[in-house]
């Protein structure tokens, strides 16, 4: 175990090789301007161009003012932000990602969460956060073939927080692929994870009989599944035949990752999606920069090929957990009843709201900093 600080640099080289590729890029012609069939060509264009014009310089200035270090852990490079809390009594808390995002998602809430006193909250609120790259995503190294289930990575997350930063006892939160990691994390490490924080997390079927809720909720993801699940089919199926791709084409990419973000972005009052213009093109800038988008696909391919990657039901983590279940998405996911999370967690809280869509961080900073500070707040002796 090993950590050291690191410069998170976006590769001038690729960068400018990005724009040459966007200045030719070789769209189909648009047949449609309505998103049903996918990623309308006209949208496309105009991402496109604000692309090849995104400031990547002032989007590197932003990520060089964050104290980014790297760990080696089991042979696993892993990328991540370490950011001192400001308070009496800063709580270390564990943030984590999914696709296809990055820690890039969180840095809007970071402030928030380190320095409540300077955002109108109170300091004792204060966290020390760590945002760590789940391997194969931006600035963190590949996952060995085949890529790592969510208790794999848990397992490397607990050794970054108790070996690499010395936090014996921490919180965490996720969304995503984050949540199913902070599960598997609360699952096997008790004794060190104090309480976590999901947010609508995806829960596996149990085993038989049903509440009327649960079926319900599982017949919609059955729909779901079949009119918006084909990215994760393939994901799972054809990794690296659709990173070739993806890898090779920055169009391809941005209608990938693009489309996406407009599904499961919920949207302001001006109708715009709650996910920043910048905050896509530096995303989608930092996949092209470090070459990663194929080895972000392996959570996918893990899941669906180890066996025992789904969270036993029945047996709930004896960690407190407070779940967060965020809608307004354009096209919306199936929001899990309680009574299900009941069947894997000891649910400490449950919230539900109409905003904040697949990408609360984002989309929802101050709503989901005042929830972290409210459902981690017993963990300082405060009600």
């Amino acid at each position: 175990m090993s950590v050291e600080p690191f410069r998170a640099t976006l590769d001038r080289e690729a960068l400018d090789d990005l724009r040459e590729r966007l200045g030719r890029s070789r769209l189909p012609t648009p047949d449609s301007r309505g998103w049903e069939r996918g990623t309308p060509g006209a949208w496309l264009a105009d991402l496109l161009a604000d692309w090849r014009a995104f400031d990547t310089a002032r989007f590197q200035s932003r990520l060089d003012r964050l104290t980014h270090l790297q760990a080696r852990i089991d042979g696993q490079l892993v990328h991540l932000l370490h950011l001192p809390g400001r308070g009496p009594q800063p709580l270390p808390l564990l943030l984590t990602h999914g696709w296809p995002g990055s820690f890039c998602e969180y840095l809007d809430v970071l402030p928030l969460l380190t320095d409540p006193g300077a955002h109108g909250g109170d300091p004792a609120d204060a966290f020390t956060v760590v945002v760590p790259s789940l391997p194969g995503f931006g600035f963190s190294a590949p996952p060995p073939p085949g890529g790592l289930t969510a208790a794999a990575v848990a397992a490397l997350w607990h050794r970054l927080m108790a070996d690499g930063l010395g936090y014996p006892r921490y919180a965490a939160h996720g969304s995503d692929l984050g949540a199913g990691v902070t599960a598997w994390l609360a699952r096997s490490h008790p004794e060190a994870v104090a309480a976590i924080h999901l947010a609508t997390p995806g829960l596996p079927a149990p085993p038989r009989p049903w509440t009327t809720a649960e079926q319900a909720h599982f017949t919609e993801i059955e729909t779901w599944t079949g009119e918006e699940g084909g990215y994760a089919h393939l994901q799972a199926t054809k990794p690296a035949t659709l990173g070739v791709a993806l890898h090779d084409s920055p169009a391809g990419l941005a209608a990938w990752i693009g489309e996406k973000v407009m599904a499961w972005s919920s949207t302001n009052n001006d109708g715009h999606p709650a996910f920043d213009r910048d905050l896509l093109l530096g995303t989608l800038s930092l996949y092209w920069s470090t070459g990663t988008i194929t080895s972000s696909l392996q959570p996918y391919w893990a899941y669906r090929h180890t066996a025992g990657t789904a969270l036993p039901a029945g047996d709930p983590s004896p960690v407190p957990t407070a779940v967060s279940v965020f809608g307004g998405e354009r096209v919306p996911f199936p929001k899990p009843p309680r009574e299900l999370a009941e069947r894997y967690f000891q649910i400490s809280a449950w919230h539900e709201h109409d905003r904040g869509g697949h990408f609360p961080a984002a989309a929802e900073p101050h709503l989901l900093a005042q929830t972290l500070r409210e459902v981690f707040r017993p963990l300082r002796g405060r009600g």
